[in-house]
């Protein structure tokens, strides 16, 4: 085979979209139902527990974001192992992909861990087809062809009535998921890049972020990876010497034991109507110091981009703003959601711009700053 001819057939395997996420908890149930009455999710569909597999799986979905919720039924397993290791966490971050054999074959050939080959279940809504690839961490990703199933998830899966809280509470409009954001164990970054490079033929991805030097405020290191399509974005972090006396990336890996999961983000066209939802749906938020929308307000002063939301109600509703001359994007975060500080959420609206939200680590300093000067007038 050519060069020329061994890149055409790489390229026939593809990442076309975030399928699902699939958390391992201790308790499937009551964790849908939180996403349920919480963030507004529907319950999709339940498998039971089988002596093949001693497993129950909870599934909830909001417009295109599907959340499966896995717990152990006994206490010898692989999941009942790493409940004690890592607490509830993001074991899965599965994605559809185009001709999976192709990019499976090329992934194990190239030496990627496989978990799971390809493997063939059927019912009555048609066949699915997945194999399963170890990433960072004890993480996952599945990788699901799609394209002769039409069943609401996979074979053994019954779907489920809807959740009557629903009916009570408003709808959150949380529409897709933006992004995946990992965080990495000290000089593995490069090496978790290079993986997704390597193995699913995603392209490094260099956003606004990674043209300011912020690393004293962040004390992260950070990269990111793209589908060909822009359509699944991930980002990874590891710790980095600053101003802060801890690295983000350094606590999760310490709390988490390992890489892995730091945050979900999920898209919304109308992020202050979403937040004034959650709220209403008692979603725990992270709060931010009025000094930092002081802050804002000086800084878009000498900014030509024109914010359609107003400062208020961005105060209002905890939201932080990022942006440049192009464009701005909206972010607020749910505080964690599970005992360790691991797991959180973020909620995100982009308006012509595609990073991260970087600049908020040096304003949030900024604004924590004026604060404390305050205090001590």
């Amino acid at each position: 085979m050519t060069k020329e001819s061994e890149t055409i057939e790489q390229a026939k395997g593809k990442v076309l979209n975030f399928d699902h996420l699939t958390f391992w908890v201790a308790n499937a149930k009551t964790a849908s139902s939180y996403f349920v009455t919480r963030f507004g999710f529907q319950p999709l569909a339940v498998r039971e527990p089988s002596p093949e597999r001693q497993v129950r799986s909870h599934a909830v979905q909001l417009n295109k974001i599907i959340v499966i919720f896995e717990s152990p039924t006994v206490n010898d397993n692989e999941i009942s192992k790493d409940l004690t290791a890592h607490g509830d966490f993001v074991k899965d971050v599965s994605f559809e992909v185009c001709d999976l054999e192709s990019i499976f074959e090329s992934a194990k050939t190239k030496g990627a861990h496989v978990i799971k080959e390809i493997t063939e279940e059927s019912d009555e809504n048609g066949l699915i087809r997945y194999a399963v690839l170890k990433t960072y961490g004890d993480n996952t990703h599945t990788l699901v062809d799609r394209s002769k199933y039409n069943g609401p998830l996979f074979p053994g899966y019954k779907k489920c009535e809807e959740d009557l809280a629903n009916k009570l509470l408003p709808d959150t409009n949380l529409s897709f998921v933006d992004h995946v954001e990992g965080n990495m164990a000290d000089g593995t970054l490069e090496d978790s890049v290079s993986w997704y490079e390597k193995n699913l033929n995603m392209l490094r991805f260099w956003c606004v972020d990674y043209s300011h030097d912020l690393t004293p405020y962040s004390c992260i290191n950070s990269a990111s990876v793209i589908n060909e399509n822009e359509t699944v974005l991930l980002s990874m972090n590891e710790s980095a010497p600053g101003k802060r006396p801890t690295s983000k990336a350094r606590d999760f890996v310490t709390s988490h034991g390992t890489s892995g999961v730091e945050h979900v983000a999920l898209y919304t066209d109308d992020i202050v109507q979403t937040m004034k939802s959650l709220k209403s749906r008692g979603a725990d938020i992270v709060t931010w110091p009025s000094t930092y929308y002081e802050l804002i307000k000086e800084k878009l002063k000498d900014s030509s981009v024109k914010v359609t939301e107003s400062i208020e109600e961005l105060k209002e509703n905890n939201i932080l703003i990022d942006f440049d001359e192009k464009g701005y994007m909206l972010q607020a975060f749910t505080k964690h959601l599970q005992v360790r500080p691991t797991l959180f959420i973020e909620i995100i609206q982009r308006r012509n711009h595609k990073g991260f939200g970087a600049m908020n680590y040096q304003w949030v300093f900024e604004a924590i700053e004026r604060l404390e000067n305050k205090s001590e007038e």
